[in-house]
């Protein structure tokens, strides 16, 4: 096989994907080890990543994923437990493959020390299980770590067909390779068709003129095997279908065959010969065979039960440039609106049938915005189940026994937002199982659980997405964080402040309560950076804290930062958007409603609620038209649970508008979170309205 041809970009996405399908698996099997199915998933995905291996040529990932795959087969057949030091392993073991799958597409060198360690403690495993069963049977493991047979899974037969590229042998490629994987999913009963045979004189031995249907009996399913076929199916034709007919004899299988093909695509066979897998010698003995294509079997299934082939893996890169268009045709609709309005002054009858066919094209722009936002929306626990591996190698290296629980990660989210939301929330959890989990005999003193407990939760409100990390620690001492603040300068002694109030001073750069440093939190650098970086998500974040309950930092996200309904204002010549997430109510007070206070601070009494005057003209330092709040207007928004009363001149719209982000053009500009490109082509900034809050 060339160089050319090995689908490198394949295999490295897919490890990946089933790396992290693995891992999660791991832990699983930290919390259920008598699990045989999870043991069956993680032999499947280290059998698959060492055939890829193989395809792609790194024969030294092939050879560590067999040492992994003999090791697995060890704790498959009950000779291993799973144990903790089992589960170290493996987790160690998933590391060093993901360094040997990372370094393939630069040819990066593997840390071979690292890997030469793994090894080591794989081959002690598995040879402490040859000699010894018992010996790796670890101090107080109950006997419900043994596996059990998983009861509920049946076999079933399944027909894979195999016609691979004429040309494969010359490329360096060997179908038996695959024929041998296959053989050690289950029963396999293989059958070699000939194709189109040459004559003896234009016969080519470098070529492939054979392919194969195979009845494969399995207790794996559909999609399973097909992960075997997986690094194949470049330039070939291979597909699995259920076997509706399975005989129990050898002899018929044959026939079962021509009649599976048969009622797949209604061809006709001719002579076909078999041999049971295992073995060497495939023959094919009749020429003039008429095929069916592989295709039309799966088609024939498609039409079956429509349940075939009905999703493509599409690169996230041309997810965006889809995005962007959309983007730009949402901006062009802005521009027809435009259009509109001037042509209602030049022509009124044109404008009717323009407005007619504007209002139309809106429709679809917005199903077609609808269905793209749909497409980007991936789910939270995509992020979430990345944090068990950080809680247990915590929990462990730490001697605190901490269980973490997962709720609502079934919640979309826009990827964007989640691909974001990690390092915010791996910052959360190390600062919750640092400060906020006691350690057992804490726990114990205090009549708790001594195992401590770290919830990640998700869900929807009021057109947000709500995250929240809970622990049940020993929560937060608001007269230390008090005395804190005064020590640093950051309220005065004469200052009367809520507990919530005192709370925010968490989010002040560089400030702490802890006198300890460790590798893990305590310098005082992070809850500022994840409030920043929520608020750049167009987010909120909130602390709740109560002594020896525990502490919530509870985070309101935005479902999508690609396109959002906005506010458009104006204050003096410039148009500014607002969220409309954010806005409240809009309103024009009278002139007796504004009270001033100390320090040029202004109130707007609304309802006997008093909120804070914040002029936008001042606070920007732009000219505005009106300098009387009682000539403006006022919009009343809301951030996280304060509200602020904010001053413009007018507004003047309230539509879809798309957010560009400053960062990739400009240098971040306080106050403003994006800007967006208008009807007529200008750009106007959009509102940070944590700034204002501020």
């Amino acid at each position: 096989m060339t160089t050319d041809n090995i689908p490198v970009a394949e295999f490295v996405e897919e490890s990946i994907e089933l790396l992290q399908q693995m891992e999660e698996a791991i832990l699983e099997l930290d919390s259920r080890p008598g699990d045989r199915a999870l043991v069956d998933q993680l032999f499947r995905g280290m059998h698959t990543i060492k055939g890829g291996a193989a395809v792609v040529m790194r024969p030294d990932l092939a050879d560590y994923a067999h040492r992994l795959e003999s090791l697995l087969d060890q704790v498959r057949g009950g000779q291993v437990s799973a144990g903790k030091t089992l589960i170290s392993t493996l987790l160690e073991a998933i590391d060093c493959v993901g360094l040997f799958i990372s370094g393939i597409p630069g040819g990066l060198a593997v840390d071979q020390t690292r890997v030469d360690a793994s090894i080591q403690n794989v081959s002690a495993l598995v040879e402490s299980a040859t000699h010894s069963p018992l010996e790796v049977q670890e101090a107080g493991e109950s006997v419900s770590s043994a596996l059990t047979p998983i009861a509920s899974k049946k076999s079933q037969a399944y027909l894979v067909t195999l016609k691979f590229n004429p040309q494969m042998p010359e490329q360096g490629g060997d179908p038996l390779l695959l024929l041998k994987e296959l053989a050690e999913l289950g029963d396999c009963i293989t059958v070699v068709h000939p194709g189109k045979l040459p004559d003896i004189a234009e016969f080519d031995a470098s070529r492939l003129y054979v392919w194969w249907s195979i009845k494969l009996t399995t207790s794996l399913s559909q999609s399973q095997i097909e992960q075997t076929l997986l690094f194949f199916r470049e330039g070939n034709e291979l597909s699995v279908a259920p076997f509706d007919f399975t005989p129990k004899e050898t002899d018929t299988v044959e026939r079962a065959h021509q009649a599976q093909i048969a009622q797949a695509a209604a061809g006709t066979e001719d002579d076909v010969r078999s041999t049971p897998s295992g073995t060497s010698e495939l023959t094919a003995s009749v020429t003039g065979f008429k095929t069916m294509e592989p295709a039309r079997i799966a088609s024939g299934r498609e039409s079956g039960d429509g349940t075939v082939g009905k999703s493509i893996r599409v690169s996230i890169d041309r997810l965006e440039r889809l995005q962007n268009l959309i983007g730009e045709t949402v901006i062009n609709q802005s521009r027809l609106i435009q259009l509109c309005e001037e042509a209602e002054r030049l022509d009124p009858t044109f404008a009717g049938a323009l407005n007619e066919f504007v209002e139309e094209n809106s429709r679809s722009v917005r199903d077609l915005q609808d269905e793209i936002q749909a497409v980007r929306m991936v789910q939270v626990d995509t992020v979430f189940s990345r944090l068990r591996r950080v809680v247990r190698d915590y929990s462990v290296e730490s001697n605190k026994e901490i269980r973490l629980r997962i709720e609502g990660g079934e919640t979309e989210l826009d990827k964007t937002v989640t691909d974001q939301l990690h390092g915010p929330l791996l910052h959360l959890i190390r600062n919750a199982m640092d400060h906020g989990i006691e350690s057992s005999e804490e726990r114990r003193q205090a009549a708790k659980d001594p195992a401590g407990t770290i919830w990640l939760r998700a869900f929807h409100r009021g057109g947000h997405v709500m995250v929240e990390v809970q622990d049940d620690g020993k929560g937060m001492d608001v007269q230390r964080i008090r005395q804190k603040g005064l020590d640093r300068g950051l309220i005065e002694e004469s200052e009367e402040l809520s507990d919530q109030q005192l709370l925010q001073l968490v989010f002040r750069p560089g400030f702490t309560t802890t006198d300890e440093v460790t590798d893990v939190s305590g310098r005082g650098v992070g809850m500022d950076s994840v409030k920043r970086d929520i608020e750049a998500l167009l987010g909120t974040i909130d602390i709740l804290s109560e002594p020896g309950r525990g502490t919530t930092l509870r985070m309101r996200l935005p479902l999508t930062l690609a396109i959002i309904d906005g506010m458009i204002v104006r204050v003096g010549s410039l148009t500014f958007i607002v969220p409309l997430l954010a806005v409240v109510e809009a309103i024009r007070p009278k002139a007796d409603d504004i009270r001033k206070m100390k320090r040029d601070n202004e109130l707007v009494e609304i309802r006997g609620e008093f909120l804070p005057l914040v002029r936008l003209h001042r606070k920007l330092n732009i000219d505005c038209e009106f300098s009387d709040p009682a000539d403006a207007v006022l919009l009343v928004l809301q951030h996280v649970d304060s509200k602020q009363c904010l001053m413009v001149d007018e507004i003047v719209d309230q539509r879809p508008v798309v957010i560009k982000n400053l960062d990739d053009n400009f240098v971040q500009v306080p106050g403003m979170t994006g800007a967006s490109i208008m009807g007529d082509g200008k750009v106007s900034f959009i509102l940070d309205v944590a700034a204002i809050a501020a």
